[in-house]
């Protein structure tokens, strides 16, 4: 099996800032929730570019301190995050003191389930954390005293049977050490941040396109006034990781949410029907029972394809009317 692979193999920057710890009760699994590139099972120069994309977005998009993973794991070996002794910030707020978190190079579209080779590695990262920096014995998911469908189906299901390791491989040797690159290489370059400060109605059982009134950061000019997009690719495809969350008012508690991003294309106005936007494709969903804040959270990773425009859409489950966007955010890191 291969070693871990430290920060400087994959190409880590220095963290603002550490905040220790001696030990946890054990681990959570984590999963991209986005789309992973299939290429990251036979490139891992790709999985190394995906965990700066996060490690970017983390400190510049989020303000955190570092990437927020305590380690992570790919088809081709476990890499150190913040690593042992070190506190989280993947698990939620209150619960990062609790348990270390492991990352998968998994999503809900692409690469959508953990091979043998990502569980060995998971356990790998694992006995690290408890040799290294105290972790217990409990293995969980992050949607664990969170409300999230992090980890996914397919690892969830794998950490409540017991998270059981699979038969040992083969002897395979370590990826090969990380080629020299610039920072005006990496992926996820462009800042884009939008708000919606004033309540919008909305009514309940369709996907409403969240409406943007405060422009924070538009490096594509993507967006005007109230528009919808945060993202429009005229000249060519982009890359993106975001993190998108809105509150809403008049939901009780305890309602399904969903959030996910879209994309759209400009439709011309013809004879017959006046100019429209309209629907191509639909990124990846993310459900879950809205929490007494009121507020529901979408953090993607996907590709848009040229001639589109990228939204962030809410649905409230329930047909009715009295449901309200109160109030919104997204921030995004973009390459085309």
């Amino acid at each position: 099996m291969a070693s871990i692979e430290t920060r400087a193999a994959w190409g880590a920057r220095s963290p603002k800032n550490v905040s220790h710890i001696a030990s946890t009760r054990g681990v959570k699994a984590h999963y991209t929730g986005g789309h992973v590139d299939p290429a990251t099972l036979t490139d891992h120069a790709k999985c190394r570019a995906m965990i700066r994309a996060f490690q970017t977005m983390h400190m510049d998009g989020n303000g955190w301190a570092d990437l927020a993973y305590s380690m992570w794991v790919c088809e081709h070996t476990a890499g150190i995050g913040r690593g042992p002794g070190v506190l989280t910030a993947a698990n939620g707020p209150g619960l990062n003191s609790g348990h270390y978190s492991i990352l998968f190079l998994v999503g809900n579209s692409g690469v959508t389930k953990a091979t043998d080779a990502m569980k060995r590695h998971f356990h790998q990262a694992r006995d690290y954390l408890r040799s290294k920096g105290g972790a217990g014995a409990e293995i969980k998911g992050h949607r664990d005293g969170y409300s999230t469908d992090c980890p996914g189906p397919d690892i969830y299901a794998w950490v409540r049977a017991g998270a059981p390791l699979p038969g040992k491989p083969d002897p395979s040797p370590a990826p090969p050490p990380a080629p020299a690159t610039s920072r005006k290489d990496d992926a996820f370059m462009d800042y884009g941040s939008f708000e919606l400060t004033t309540a919008t109605a909305i009514t309940g059982g369709a996907w409403i396109s969240v409406p943007w009134d405060k422009e924070n950061a538009d490096p594509y000019a993507a967006h005007s006034g109230a528009g919808t997009s945060i993202l429009t690719t005229p000249e060519g495809p982009a890359d993106y990781t975001l993190e998108a969350g809105v509150e809403l008012s008049g939901v009780p508690a305890g309602t399904m949410v969903s959030l996910r991003t879209a994309e759209y294309v400009y439709v011309a106005a013809t004879k017959d029907s006046p100019a429209v936007d309209k629907l191509v494709e639909a990124g990846w969903e993310a459900t879950s029972a809205l929490p007494e804040s009121g507020r529901a959270h979408l953090g993607a990773v996907g590709h848009v394809q040229k001639g589109r425009k990228l939204r962030v859409e809410v649905m409230v489950h329930p047909t009715g009317e009295g449901y309200a966007i109160k109030a919104a955010a997204v921030k995004y890191l973009a390459q085309r």
